[in-house]
């Protein structure tokens, strides 16, 4: 069992082999004492789970939960926290994605955030200090725009409702985990703050957002057009 205090950082992977073993060193340099990491993984037909397995000989700290299938990284982030409050019980969750653009080196803000009474902090892009590193003008457009929409419509007050690098209060993890939320895609992470906003403290930390340097993005225009629709049945 993890020491009091303990982080679980939580990352869905899928087809994510060659990102596996870079993202378990960027953990070990972040410094985090008791930290634990689960990773998620929906079949990955490239050996993620694999690699994951050979990692986890030397490092006891690393989990693997495997799902049969692709079922959306929102339903990924419901079953890891599910599992990770279950077996490891952390007092802090981590969402991380296995890309590498979200830096370790952020993780020990997004702690200390919650450690002072934060239910949620966010790795912001889009509060002074935060930024993004290798977009082009349109996909910053279309963030710009999500994030204005996801305000607009549903109320929320975070500039950076879409970011999928946060950490949770283990009570705020636990609603979350446990909710029947409308959305277990990328539009998840707004569900989540529109779950929990008004009776929870959300905190914004910022942190520069770099485009993924191996492996391929997830996110395409059907994704985008998706959390669009997503949003507005939220709304209504």
């Amino acid at each position: 069992m993890p020491p009091p205090g303990s982080v679980c950082v939580v990352v869905p992977t899928y087809n994510e082999k060659e990102n596996v073993a870079p993202l378990v060193e960027s953990l070990e340099r972040a410094g985090i004492p008791g930290l634990s990491l689960l990773i998620v993984d929906d079949g990955s037909p490239d050996g993620t789970a694999e690699e994951v397995k050979r990692l986890s000989e030397s490092r006891p700290w690393i989990e693997l939960l495997q799902r049969a299938r692709k079922m959306g990284i929102g339903s990924a982030y419901q079953d890891g926290f599910k599992a990770a409050i279950r077996s490891l019980g952390p007092d802090v969750l981590v969402e991380m994605d296995a890309d590498l653009q979200h830096p370790a080196s952020a993780l020990p803000g997004l702690v200390r955030a919650i450690d002072d009474g934060a239910a949620v902090s966010i790795a912001s892009r889009y509060i002074p200090g935060g930024g993004i590193s290798g977009w082009g003008r349109l996909r910053r457009i279309v963030s710009r725009a999500a994030n204005a929409y996801a305000r607009t419509m549903l109320g929320l007050k975070t500039k950076d409702s879409t970011s999928g690098y946060r950490a949770f209060s283990k009570a705020a993890a636990e609603t979350v985990a446990n909710a029947e939320l409308p959305a277990k895609g990328f539009e998840f992470q707004v569900a989540t703050l529109h779950l929990l906003k008004g009776e929870w403290k959300i905190v914004e930390v910022p942190f520069t957002f770099t485009e993924r340097a191996a492996g391929k993005s997830k996110l395409g225009l059907a994704d985008v057009a998706k959390f669009f629709v997503a949003v507005l049945r939220m709304a209504l």
